[in-house]
């Protein structure tokens, strides 16, 4: 599978003079799953997808590769390649089967799936795709996963990857995620933006938190970095500078990378659910100066595993934010990361609303961008005095100057 990565890479690079290539790849449980796509893509432009699976188990009775495009409707498609028995694509109101339900459903987005019968152990199957890019998109989202099917009748069973995830697609398979940055069209001769001498001499800055999940690495809100021309990061005892990695400006997160690394780092939650009701503790630097420059730290509660408009990527928690906060981390009473605090409800109706990404959210973002972090295994509860303690050199303030 690898020499195949290889040479579509090259293929594809070709149609891409600037190498503006990159490969997601899956090895798990006899099976391979690689696909080849552009680093980066320009709005209204047709960009190439390839996608490959490979049998690496016994024989199967039947199997399949599935990208599916939860931004999408519908799309006008092209199969510039195949080497599938059968290649489909399904938009709403499109029956496809749910295996969660085990029955067929209608399609809620689109999606093209290539379909093998009788795929031989050892067998490589393929399709190269061309879709046009969307004007109104940031950048276009793309659910990965493959089956394959054994038996048959009561002994039929799947066998689907990734094995695992933090995500699910519409038919309810474990998925890995691709994104891919929208940017709009180059242009030459562009007009030169005039600055008054007192802006020039009164650079605009803001602030806001982010925490390391490797020793170099960080992560934060899209918003807290948005626009920014150069970012600082520090703590008590520590200063460096940082650039942005990674931007996934639908769920507002973003990875940055430092020049100077970090001893301390903060580690996720497991695979254990957040319950609604359960301590958490929000750590920042909310409001810049005006409560000084040392981190800060508040206690409270999950009060709702939703965010607002039922959007379950998010919740909403009780422990006190401000402005500042945005980026830093929500913990647990066993100190890891359940979430990145982005959000405060301001108005005269709902009181003490704040708003967290869920750290399965946070995390797929960090897997779709080959980027390592840590898993808490302790399952003891502790001291708040002692979570801030260990986690508090690993929290930092971002300031970001703005144009």
């Amino acid at each position: 599978m690898k020499k195949i990565v290889i040479l579509f890479s090259l293929i594809i690079t070709l149609l891409y003079p600037k190498g503006n290539v990159k490969s997601l790849e899956i090895k798990e449980n006899g099976i391979e799953i690689a696909i080849v796509y552009p680093k980066i893509i320009y709005k209204g432009e047709t960009i190439k997808i390839a996608a490959f699976m490979q049998n690496e188990r016994n024989y199967a009775k039947m199997g399949g590769l599935t990208l599916s495009f939860p931004q999408f409707k519908y799309s006008k498609l092209a199969y510039v390649d195949n080497t599938f028995d059968n290649i489909s694509s399904y938009s709403p109101p499109d029956k496809i089967y749910s295996s969660t339900l085990k029955r067929n459903i209608r399609a809620k987005y689109y999606m093209v799936e290539g379909w093998e019968y009788k795929w031989y152990r050892g067998d490589v199957k393929s399709f190269y795709i061309e879709i046009k890019v969307p004007k109104n998109l940031d950048e276009i989202v793309v659910n990965v996963r493959g089956v394959l099917v054994f038996g048959t009748k009561k002994n039929r069973y799947e066998v689907k990857i990734p094995l695992q995830s933090y995500a699910k697609d519409q038919q309810g398979y474990p998925i890995k995620r691709i994104i891919i940055p929208i940017e709009n069209m180059q242009t030459t001769n562009k007009p030169k933006k005039v600055i008054s001498e007192s802006e020039s001499k009164q650079p605009k800055t803001s602030t806001g938190t982010g925490f390391f999940i490797n020793s170099n690495t960080l992560i934060t809100n899209n918003h807290v970095i948005d626009g920014c021309k150069e970012l600082k990061v520090i703590r008590t005892g520590f200063e460096t500078t940082a650039t942005t990695i990674s931007v996934d400006k639908n769920n507002d997160l973003a990875i940055l990378k430092t020049k100077k690394k970090s001893n301390i780092v903060l580690k996720f939650q497991n695979q254990q659910k957040v319950r609604i009701g359960e301590s958490v503790i929000a750590m920042g630097y909310p409001l810049g100066d005006l409560l000084g420059n040392n981190i800060k730290l508040t206690t409270g509660n999950i009060s709702a595993l939703n965010g607002l408009l039922n959007d379950f990527t998010k919740m909403q928690f009780t422990a006190p934010v401000q402005p500042g906060n945005s980026g830093g981390p929500l913990l647990n009473n066993k100190g890891s990361v359940i979430g990145i605090i982005y959000a405060k409800l301001n108005n005269n109706i709902a009181q003490n609303v704040n708003l967290a990404i869920k750290y399965s959210v946070a995390k797929m973002f960090l897997d779709a961008n080959d980027i390592e972090y840590e898993i808490n295994q302790n399952s003891a509860k502790q001291e708040v005095v002692d979570i801030a303690q260990q986690v508090k050199n690993g929290v930092v303030q971002i300031i970001c100057t703005h144009d």
